[in-house]
């Protein structure tokens, strides 16, 4: 096996899965080890001294020895109830214990995932998805602004005006009425645009052809005539602009991508029937162990 075949294994989601597992499982085991039956309970030394650390981090102070037996006591009643429940099924519907015991789990798919990626990765991620990592287009444009209300021109009056500004015989910078956010915007960002006048107004823009006098459209201001001057379409960033948030998706992407394969390799053990289905036969085969 080459060098490079080896680094691809050990970056492998799943063996990351299976070692932790095992470790894990290793553990558990050692912690649990003196526990002689199922029906005994075993209060170890190092539970103790786990339960007085939890004590001492809550209260910033060592428990009492009243206190600490209170906390062996506590464990107990815990430990005793919760197999008893176990045992009952109980936790079987339960959907937070079910939402519990998910989430756990994912966290241990998420540990293998936890790989910090080099800058050639990164750098193919961001040309492997180059819409998450461009700068946004940028507008340039002049607005007409005619307030709502009882002293707003009819339509016919707006497009003679329209007409008349793409005619130069009118001056835009005395048609309309005074609006506070002003009249010239310069490289406005989609979402810039959209926080000024609102989403619609920016999908309107969008669509408008530069040059002319066009609309009229609305805002959450009022009506308006609007000629596009310049526009920037989204442009390649520098890689030293983008890294951090690179690092974040791809990390990100990672840990879905643990997940998944923590799924179908656990789901593979299973025949999986779905019954009444809608649509379908009233017992479905939806997977099966290999």
């Amino acid at each position: 096996m080459t060098r490079a075949a080896v680094v691809t294994l050990l970056r492998e989601p799943l063996l990351h899965f299976l070692v932790i597992g095992a470790v894990l499982f290793g553990a558990y085991q050692w912690a649990t080890r003196d526990e002689a039956a199922p029906d005994e309970i075993v209060v170890s030394a190092g539970r103790i001294a786990s339960l007085e650390a939890n004590f001492s981090q809550t209260w910033q102070r060592s428990p009492t020895a009243k206190e600490t037996q209170a906390l062996v006591d506590e464990y107990i009643r815990d430990e005793i109830l919760y197999r008893e429940g176990i045992a009952m099924g109980l936790g079987r519907d339960d959907a937070v214990v079910r939402r519990r015991i998910r989430q756990k789990m994912e966290f241990v798919a998420d540990l293998t995932a936890d790989v910090q990626p080099t800058d050639a990765e990164l750098r193919a991620f961001v040309t492997d998805h180059p819409d998450r990592f461009s700068g946004e287009p940028r507008v340039s444009f002049t607005q007409v602004y005619f307030p709502a209300g009882a002293q707003a021109p009819n339509e016919a009056e707006v497009e003679r005006l329209r007409l008349a500004l793409n005619a130069g015989t009118a001056d835009a910078s005395t048609a309309g009425s005074p609006l506070l956010a002003g009249s010239d915007f310069r490289y406005l960002t989609r979402s810039e645009v959209a926080q000024n006048f609102g989403g619609d107004f920016a999908a309107w823009i969008d669509g408008a052809t530069p040059g002319t006098w066009q609309g009229p459209v609305t805002s959450g201001y009022g009506t308006h005539l609007v000629r596009v001057s310049e526009r920037d379409e989204a442009r390649e960033l520098p890689f030293e602009q983008v890294r951090d948030a690179a690092r974040r998706e791809w990390l990100h992407a990672r840990k879905v991508q643990a997940n998944d394969a923590l799924y179908e390799e656990l789901r593979s053990r299973y025949v999986i029937k779905v019954e009444n289905l809608p649509g379908g036969p009233a017992e479905t085969l939806v997977g099966a162990a290999e």
